[in-house]
């Protein structure tokens, strides 16, 4: 199966740059775990630049179960929520591709 984070983030008005930098220290943080995802990646809405979205692959869902027990990985994104309106991290499996459909679990 296939999985990945996606978290939607809406950031606290002026907080913009502080949470994107807040994202790359959690990147750093995610890469000394055991068993880390690979590449994320933050996208900011142009219509509303306080909306963000981040998503990133990980191997399985032992490893992102490991990432939340994680103390150095729960601190870094408490650190995000702190700077947002809204957050919502979740955990999400691929169902279907637009060049060919994929077999539910």
């Amino acid at each position: 199966m296939e999985v990945y984070t996606l978290g939607v983030w809406q950031v606290r008005a002026g907080s913009e740059s502080e949470f994107v930098e807040a994202w790359k220290a959690l990147g750093e943080r995610f890469r000394s775990l055991p068993h880390p995802p690979g590449p994320g990646t933050l996208i900011q809405s142009v219509d509303d630049p306080q909306q963000f979205y981040s998503f990133g692959p990980w191997r399985g869902l032992d490893d992102i179960k490991d990432m939340r027990g994680n103390p150095d990985a729960v601190e870094g994104l408490a650190r995000l929520a702190d700077l947002c309106e809204v957050a919502k991290p979740g955990t999400f499996r691929v169902v279907a591709r637009a060049d060919s459909e994929m077999e539910s679990d």
